[in-house]
C-alpha cells in the first residue's frame, strides 16, 4: 500500500539545523519494510512530502519515531487514479 508521508519543520532554528544534520548522516532512507518512492521539499523549505510503500505499519511507525522529534508528521493511505477510477467505476453500478 502506499503512503503520503508529509512533515513541517518544527519552529526553531536548531531543531532544523539538527534535522539537515541528521539527513545528510542517513540519506532519510526509511527502515526495513518500505520503499521510498519519491520525495519532494517543499520550496520554502518548510518540510516535504515523502511517498512511501509497504504492507508493514510497524515499519512506518519506525520511520515516524526516527524523524518525530524534530518535525510534526502525518501519515496518510493514497490511491493512485487508475485505482480510484476502478473503485468509481464500481461504485457506479
Amino acid at each position: 500500500m502506499k503512503f503520503m508521508l508529509t512533515f513541517s519543520w518544527k519552529p526553531d532554528a536548531k531543531t532544523r539545523a539538527e534535522g539537515i544534520a541528521r539527513f545528510r548522516k542517513t540519506g532519510g532512507q526509511p527502515p526495513a519494510g518500505v520503499k521510498l518512492l519519491g520525495r519532494w521539499t517543499r520550496a520554502d523549505f518548510s518540510g516535504s512530502h515523502d511517498l512511501l510503500e509497504t504492507d508493514d505499519p510497524a515499519a512506518l511507525t519506525e520511520f515516524a519515531l526516527m524523524w518525530s522529534d524534530l518535525m510534526a508528521l502525518e501519515i496518510v493511505p493514497v490511491v493512485e487514479d487508475q485505482v480510484l477510477n476502478e473503485v468509481l467505476k464500481r461504485a457506479a453500478k
